[in-house]
């Protein structure tokens, strides 16, 4: 049962890297047409997350307006964007087209994306560990007696270890700092 939760662990870290890659490639480019939405209207929605003790409230916004292209020559009609804030009609937002997609600047942000393949290193790390030891199994072997048995141990727990690590560290870096 381990070894196949050590499978399932690769297939969910190549399946989002595969998902987030492309993503963060565009962000970091720079991809996507700058232009400007002239807001003919927002609606605000509320989104409620619910905690263990507590309930708490967000507060969202769609603007829906017209927007051209930085040079005026084009231009789309009913084009909705999430914001964080409300705007008035008539208002003029900096917004950048992503294909089929309309996203504030601010909501291009590389460092979520980042941190999400970073965290997939350590995914792959432990996917790699429960496959060769058959840790995570109901009745398989605890940590300390699968980490004795990894094979070449003393090369693969240094490897494994520091993917695990590094991942965990860029991740964190990645979330707080960009």
């Amino acid at each position: 049962m381990g070894r196949l939760l050590g499978l399932g662990l690769l297939l969910v870290a190549a399946v989002v890297a595969t998902v987030t890659i492309p993503e963060l490639r565009s962000e970091l480019a720079g991809d996507g047409t700058e232009g400007t939405l002239t807001v003919s209207s927002c609606e605000t929605h509320t989104k409620t997350h619910y905690g263990t003790h507590r309930r708490s409230t967000e507060l969202k916004f769609s603007c829906t307006g017209n927007w051209s292209t930085q040079d005026g020559k084009a231009g789309y009609q009913d084009v909705t964007v999430e914001t964080s804030s409300r705007y008035e009609g008539g208002a003029k937002v900096p917004v950048i087209q992503v294909d089929d997609t309309f996203q504030l600047p601010q909501d291009r942000d590389p460092g979520d994306d980042a941190a999400i393949l970073a965290s997939c290193l350590s995914v792959l790390a432990v996917g790699i560990y429960c496959l060769l030891t058959g840790f995570g199994g109901r009745n398989g072997p605890g940590l300390a007696a699968s980490w004795q048995n990894l094979p070449a141990r003393a090369i693969t727990a240094p490897v494994l270890g520091g993917l695990f690590t590094v991942g965990a560290l860029v991740a964190l870096i990645c979330t707080v700092a960009l």
